[in-house]
């Protein structure tokens, strides 16, 4: 009876011992899973990389667009430079002063031209600047003052083509005896002009009119923009 009582015992203990080799067994289940959770992060790196690569690639579509923009910036200066601003290099330019006098219903009429002696088409557009000084500087010079109702046409100069602008002012002083009354305050032989969209300025001199070579000018002094013309 002793006996078999170690024995039974003997069994439970073996039993026992199988049950805790088991549940260790479990254990180093379990302690794998932190392995596997350990190897995430790698995953988190690849995961990373591939952002990363598709950031690279969004950089690049980046650059793409900057191409684009190039591109456009290109294409505008190309368009630019089909229409291209006429400048002093371009065009000769000559003032001829009024066929008559001004009169009560009409001011006198001096002519500035422009002629493209380049080889290449160009283009005005608007009001050239015009200034008038005094041949003996007795007064300030005049600024001319754009003519209201002028339109403001682009006019393309093919090689050979002329544009023409108007000065439109009175050459009649209505307070002087009748000896000077064609005697006014600013009486030039040379006028200074600037083309439109352009800053460099040329002297010019007045040819002819009925004022031999001289603007004689009384009062405001108008200017309208340069119109085609023939010849």
């Amino acid at each position: 009876m002793r006996t078999a009582t170690r024995l039974i015992a003997a069994a439970v203990t073996l039993t026992a011992g199988l049950t805790l080799t088991a549940c260790g067994s479990s254990g180093s289940g379990s302690s794998a899973a932190p392995n596997s959770a350990s190897s995430a992060p790698g995953s988190a790196a690849s995961a990373t990389s591939g952002t990363t690569a598709a950031a690279s690639s969004g950089t690049g579509a980046a650059a793409g667009g900057s191409g684009s923009t190039a591109g456009s910036g290109s294409g505008g200066s190309g368009t630019a430079a089909g229409s291209k601003h006429c400048t002093g290099a371009d065009v000769k330019l000559s003032v001829t002063g009024p066929a008559a006098r001004a009169s009560e219903q009409q001011p006198a009429m001096a002519t500035i031209r422009a002629v493209n002696t380049s080889g290449n088409t160009c283009t005005l557009t608007g009001f050239p600047g015009v200034q008038l000084a005094d041949d003996e500087g007795k007064a300030s010079p005049i600024d001319a003052v754009r003519h209201q109702g002028g339109a403001n046409t682009p006019v393309t100069l093919a090689p050979g083509a002329g544009a023409t602008a108007q000065l439109l002012y009175s050459d009649v002083n209505g307070q002087a005896t009748a000896s000077g009354r064609y005697v006014c305050a600013v009486t030039g032989s040379k006028v200074s002009i600037i083309l439109p969209d352009t800053t460099q300025q040329q002297q010019v001199s007045v040819t002819g009119g009925v004022d031999n070579g001289t603007l004689n000018v009384c009062g405001d002094l108008n200017v309208d923009p340069f119109a085609s013309s023939q010849g």
